[in-house]
This record gives structure tokens, C-alpha cells and sequence, in this order.
């Protein structure tokens, strides 16, 4: 009796650990979300390129509306108007439309067929497959549909690239979309994100759509396409604009140096951030330490002190850049208080001389942004429990060893959230340098404005190219600064 209860004893937690097992290999057996948004993206793809998804414009009218399929099997289009006889040959982009029908079919063949992939060559091999084929697929469709009309058949159209071009309609940007839709959920299943939205979540993340998702598209897709005679086609008019070889004068800390011109531009915004994220720790550390050490000595919640310095944010950043350029303008408060007490006779142009007007341009920039580097130093610093350091100079360290090998250290997330928090939009920021230089200082910010606001397409476009430039810098920054964050914890935060 005791041998046989232990065999089903044994049966039983043989199955008990089984169960588990089977449950995990029925539950990768099941395709996850991601996969069948590809499926049905390639599935959409597939069709679109058989259908009218290209318009030929010649003289800005329409002349028909044809399909990657046609394009392939026509190779030739004549067409004769009262003063341009146009002569098409697409045999040259033959290669690129056959990548365009075949890739989005062989990917939704690769999507039906996951499953089997898995078991056969991992888990991570489908997906990777189908994010190369719909970002092949995508490039594909825009090289073919930019190299159907070569520079000289225009040149022998007497025609130009305003006149005589491919665009796409409504299905063409379906197709683009599709394709890049396929990409994300192909990247997301080999990353293996999951989506696990509750109930109360579908707003913000429609929120998130229409005001962060959708705006960052239009940006990308504006940067790639421009329009002329009422549809979009590809053109890289914006990124010929940003690396004309127009060189300019720049000086740079009493040094006059010739650059190219937007790099110039990108160098000085550059500057002006890196030196506001220093002068922002430089004074916000120490202002964090000595708030934090009061709010703990006398037992408080928040300092009141700490309320005093984020104030000022209250107050509209253009006033206070303009009464900052009062106080240190020609009969501002500093020169009548510098003759007042007779340390100058005459007034002094502060904001006329480059290298006093550039540093009184970042101290400026401190003063704004400084908040932004102090709560978040403050909330990690007030957290941490006073017995660490107490523990630290039992063992042997003075004040400053236990400050910068304990304390420090422990600090790290708050300060990294504060750089993050100062030096993205310093980036950017020109309405500062703007008032303080009275226009004659050129940042990013200022580049994208007048790029926008220009009437030429193509400067448009530039400026669009421009702020996907800048994003993906910032991206870039970003999470070279997130993964220093995990390193140190991860715990910074604002607290008041």
C-alpha cells in the first residue's frame, strides 16, 4: 500500500508539472496579436498593388491612374500635348516593382506559416522575416515610384519635376501605411511586446494617438513627400536644402569660425543646451542638497523655500525674458546701479558685445529651466534615509567621502531625470536667444519656424526633415540617458 500511494503520489506531481508545461507550449502555440495585425497588413498590401494606386500628372492635370502591376507589364507611355511630347520608359524601375508586388505576398505567406517557422528555426524568426520584408517592401514601392520618371526623360519633356511626376492616391497612402503598420507589429512581436489595455486606458491611448503618434507620422511623412497639383509625390527637395554648400560665419566664444550654414545653427543650439544642463546641475544640486537636509530636519512634507524657486513658472516666460533684457539693457537696472555707486561712467552694451550677450544668454537659460533640474534631485535626495550616510562615516569615510561615493550615487536617477527634463527642450528652446539677441542669434527653433512658415514646398519640407532630424537626435539621447537610469535604479521623479 505504501509503494502504491507513492506512485500515484508521483503520478500526480508528474502531472501537476506537466500541467504548467503543456499550458505554456499550448499558449505559444496561439499567435499572438501582433502577428495577425501583419497578416492582415500584408494581406492589405497584396491587394493594393494590384489596384490604381499611382497618378501620372503631366502639365499639373491628371493623365490616368495606374497600379504597380500595370507599370510593370507597360514599359513604355507616350503621350502628346500642344507643346511636350513626353516619353516614358519604366523598364528601369522593373526590378523595384516586382519587389513591390512579390515582398508584401511572401510576407503574408511567412505570416500564415509562423507557427511551423517557430518550431523550426525559433520563435524570433518569423517576425524578424516579416519586419525586413515590409521594410523592404516599403522602400521599394517609394524607390520604384520616385524612378519611374528619370531627369532626362523631364529634360526631354522640357518639363521639370513640378510638371511631370508620379503621385500617389488614397490607396497609395494606404499601401504606405499598411507597410509601415506591418513593420511596428513585426518589431513588437520580436521584441515580445504585448498589449495589455484595460477599459480605463482606451482614452489616454487615443489621446496618445491623435496628439503624439499621428503629429510624429505627418512629420515623417511630410519629410519624405511634398505637394504639387492637388497629391503628394516622394521628393528629397527638404534634405537638399539642409546640406546645401553654403558656408557662413559664425563666432563662437570671440572665435569666428566658417561652417556650413544649418550646422552652425545646430551647433549653437547644441551649445546653448549643454550649458544650460551644467549651470542647471551646477546650481540645482547643491540648492536640492541644502532644501532637502532642511525639509528633513524639521520634519516636513515640502519645503516652503522649495515653493519660493519653482514659483517663477508661474509667471510667462516671454515677460520674464523681456525683463531680464530691460534689466541689463543700455539704461537698464545694472548700468544705472553700476554709475550709482561709481564703478562705470558710461553705460556699458551688455547685450551688444557677443561674449558678454552669449553668457547673459545662458544665464538667462539657467534661471528658466533651473526648476526642472531641482525637483527632481530634490524628490531622490529627500527620500534618502539619513542612516546610509550615518553608516558611511561609521566605516571610515569623512563628510566628503560618504557625499560622493554614498550619497551621490544614490542621487543618480534624479539627476538624470533632471538632465532629460532640461536638456531636451534647451534643445529647442529660441524664444529666449530670440528676445535677448533681438533676432540676430540663430537656433533649431528658429530654423524649423521660418522653414514652416515659408510659402516654397520645399522649404516646408526642409522644415519637416529638420524636426525628424531633431527627434531622432533627442530619441537617441534619450535612451542613452534611460539605460544610464536603470543602472542607478531608476527612481527619480518630482515631488512638491
Amino acid at each position: 500500500m505504501t509503494r502504491r500511494s507513492e506512485k500515484e503520489n508521483t503520478s500526480v506531481g508528474t502531472e501537476a508539472i506537466k500541467s504548467p508545461l503543456d499550458r505554456s507550449a499550448l499558449e505559444s502555440d496561439r499567435r499572438p496579436a501582433s502577428t495577425w495585425v501583419t497578416s492582415l497588413m500584408f494581406l492589405l498590401s497584396s491587394v493594393l498593388v494590384f489596384l490604381p494606386s499611382l497618378i501620372l500628372t503631366v502639365q499639373y492635370a491628371q493623365h490616368g491612374t495606374y497600379s504597380y502591376l500595370t507599370l510593370l507589364t507597360k514599359n513604355t507611355f507616350t503621350l502628346k500635348t500642344r507643346s511636350h511630347n513626353v516619353a516614358l520608359d519604366f523598364s528601369s524601375s522593373r526590378i523595384f516593382l516586382i519587389l513591390t508586388i512579390v515582398l508584401p505576398i511572401l510576407g503574408l505567406v511567412v505570416s500564415l506559416l509562423s507557427p511551423m517557422l517557430k518550431k523550426r528555426f525559433g520563435s524570433k524568426t518569423p517576425a524578424a522575416a516579416n519586419g525586413l520584408l515590409a521594410l523592404f517592401s516599403l522602400a521599394s514601392s517609394i524607390i520604384a515610384q520616385s524612378g519611374l520618371i528619370s531627369d532626362a526623360e523631364r529634360s526631354a519633356a522640357n518639363m521639370n519635376s513640378q510638371s511631370l511626376y508620379f503621385s500617389q492616391n488614397i490607396l497609395g497612402n494606404i499601401l504606405f501605411v499598411a507597410l509601415m503598420i506591418a513593420f511596428i507589429a513585426s518589431l513588437c512581436e520580436m521584441l515580445g511586446l504585448r498589449a495589455h489595455l484595460k477599459a480605463l486606458a482606451y482614452p489616454y491611448f487615443g489621446w496618445l494617438l491623435v496628439f503624439t503618434i499621428l503629429p510624429l507620422g505627418l512629420i515623417f511623412f511630410r519629410a519624405f513627400f511634398s505637394k504639387a497639383g492637388g497629391s503628394y509625390h516622394f521628393t528629397l527637395d527638404g534634405f537638399k536644402i539642409l546640406t546645401v554648400n553654403r558656408t557662413v560665419s559664425a563666432r563662437f566664444y570671440g572665435r569666428i569660425l566658417h561652417l556650413q550654414e544649418y550646422f552652425s545653427v545646430f551647433l549653437r543650439s547644441v551649445d546653448y543646451a549643454v550649458w544650460t544642463t551644467i549651470g542647471c546641475l551646477l546650481v540645482g544640486y547643491p540648492l536640492a542638497f541644502i532644501l532637502a537636509k532642511r525639509t528633513k530636519r524639521k520634519h516636513l512634507n515640502s519645503s516652503m523655500l522649495l515653493f519660493f524657486f519653482v514659483l517663477p513658472m508661474w509667471i510667462n516666460t516671454m515677460l520674464r525674458t523681456y525683463a531680464w533684457r530691460a534689466f541689463f539693457s543700455q539704461n537698464g537696472v545694472l548700468n544705472n546701479f553700476l554709475m550709482t555707486i561709481g564703478v562705470i561712467s558710461d553705460p556699458v552694451l551688455f547685450l551688444k558685445n557677443d561674449i558678454i550677450a552669449d553668457i547673459i544668454v545662458k544665464l538667462v537659460l539657467i534661471n528658466d529651466f533651473l526648476p526642472f533640474m531641482l525637483l527632481p534631485i530634490y524628490s531622490v535626495l529627500v527620500k534618502l534615509d539619513d542612516n546610509v550616510e550615518q553608516a558611511a562615516r561609521d566605516l571610515g569615510a569623512n563628510g566628503f567621502q560618504a557625499f560622493w561615493k554614498v550619497l551621490f550615487p544614490l542621487s543618480m536617477p534624479g539627476v538624470i531625470s533632471g538632465i532629460q527634463m532640461v536638456f531636451m527642450p534647451a534643445l529647442t528652446f529660441y524664444m529666449i536667444p530670440d528676445i535677448m539677441s533681438e533676432g540676430s542669434v540663430t537656433t533649431i527653433g528658429n530654423t524649423v519656424q521660418s522653414f514652416i512658415l515659408n510659402e516654397s514646398p520645399a522649404y516646408q519640407q526642409a522644415g519637416n526633415v529638420l524636426s525628424l532630424l531633431l527627434l531622432v537626435f533627442v530619441l537617441i539621447t534619450m535612451g542613452l540617458l534611460r539605460n544610464q537610469d536603470k543602472d542607478f535604479g531608476g527612481n527619480g521623479g518630482m515631488v512638491l
